[in-house]
């Protein structure tokens, strides 16, 4: 408290100083430093009293047990978070004050941890400097994976069942800001699709499907907290968040290359302003729940499925997002590549690379294998050129 109090005196002797600097009037400067006096006493007979330790407060040790898990790198406002949402802490920002003035702030441990529910503030902070102990899982969800492919993944990890982690995603009792700019209709898949930010994790397995799925949604806010050029540029081209990661969600898909996204981003646009379907086979696999299966082939049949992810049958958005980009496909969406493109198809060499056109016979030509790319075209002059040489020599 010693140390506490010298700050509170210390602070208070920079505040004098400062206004007999800058406050002329003698008048004002003494009324003005006699509150201030008042208002310093009674926040140190505040502090005092709310960081004390009450020596008469307890808890049950065998009580219910709460296991957490904090990241690397973790500020002390996200770890009060993660707190609250546990049921380990009522105030965010009194965690915070109290982190602060006890010297706790930096220096929280990165881990996983047991805590005992009751447990003092002033103990949980103890707790988390000394590291965590509890055991923890590796999970790695790569970039494109829908709710369905990650279900499966956590299946087969024995971590949870994929129908729980599919329920866990229907949810709307998470503390996720972005849940008042997701599109909420009743034929949306899976509500949180599309939010679960791919990465590799530490999770803890006892926590269950709802863990996992609170972890993801906290890196996505983060990640898109972090990127404020993302909200300015979504801003100005009209954009929510969520037409922002159903459009990267169908990117993610369909761009086997990482320089071809902002121009597969480019073509949905054209096609929106011209009143064209999206047209995209990954959104037919999405409605027949056959996306990550290994079975890509779409039939003409498969193009009458009645869903509102059908983008051959309903223009414009589809309904949400029908995988989880990360971020080069985000990025494509808000910085899309210029061209009047209204076409993209793969070639069939195995290279991932398409072609973007805006003349559909191109588009034709490629479908049907008659198309000669440019760098087909200059091998068969080579070629020709060697026969006509060899021709000359006999």
């Amino acid at each position: 408290m010693a140390k506490v109090g010298a700050v509170i005196v210390d602070g208070f002797n920079r505040l004098l100083a400062f206004l007999a600097r800058n406050v002329k009037n003698a008048v004002i400067f003494a009324g003005v430093a006699l509150l201030l006096a008042g208002i310093m006493v009674l926040a140190y007979s505040a502090t005092f009293n709310f960081i004390k330790t009450d020596e008469f407060e307890t808890y049950d040790p065998d009580g219910e047990v709460i296991t957490i898990n904090i990241p690397e790198g973790s500020t002390a406002k996200e770890i009060g978070e993660l707190l609250k949402e546990s049921g380990l802490v009522e105030n965010v920002l009194l965690f915070r004050i109290k982190a602060k003035l006890t010297g706790a702030e930096n220096n929280f441990q990165y881990g996983v941890y047991k805590i005992v529910k009751g447990m003092p503030e002033e103990t949980i902070m103890e707790v988390l400097q000394e590291g965590g102990k509890a055991e923890s899982v590796t999970i790695t969800i790569p970039e494109g994976w829908s709710v369905r492919q990650i279900g499966q993944y956590l299946e087969e990890q024995n971590i949870c069942l994929a129908s729980e982690f599919e329920a866990a995603c229907n949810r709307t009792d998470y503390d996720f800001d972005y849940y008042g700019q997701i599109n909420h209709r009743s034929d949306r898949e899976f509500l949180l699709e599309g939010y679960l930010w791919p990465d590799t994790y530490d999770i803890i397995p006892e926590n269950g499907a709802e863990g996992i799925v609170r972890r993801m949604l906290r890196e996505f806010e983060r990640k898109w907290e972090k990127h404020v050029l993302w909200k300015q540029q979504a801003q100005e081209m009209g954009l929510t968040v969520d037409q922002v990661i159903t459009m990267a969600s169908c990117i993610e898909r369909e761009a086997m290359l990482a320089e071809e996204a902002p121009k597969v981003a480019r073509v949905l646009f054209n096609r929106n302003e011209e009143g064209l379907f999206w047209g995209l086979n990954c959104t037919i696999l999405y409605a027949l729940q056959k996306e990550g299966t290994g079975d890509d082939f779409v039939s003409y049949s498969d193009l009458e499925v009645e869903s509102k992810y059908n983008t051959y049958k309903y223009s414009g958005f589809p309904v949400g997002p029908i995988s989880n980009p990360g971020q080069t496909s985000i990025e494509a969406v808000l910085q899309p590549a210029e061209g009047d493109w209204l076409y993209f198809i793969a070639f069939e060499d195995g290279s991932g690379e398409h072609l973007f056109t805006s003349d559909y016979a191109e588009f034709e030509a490629v479908s049907n294998g008659t198309y000669v790319r440019d760098s087909e075209e200059g091998e068969d002059d080579e070629d020709t050129e060697d026969e006509d040489y060899e021709d000359e020599d006999e």
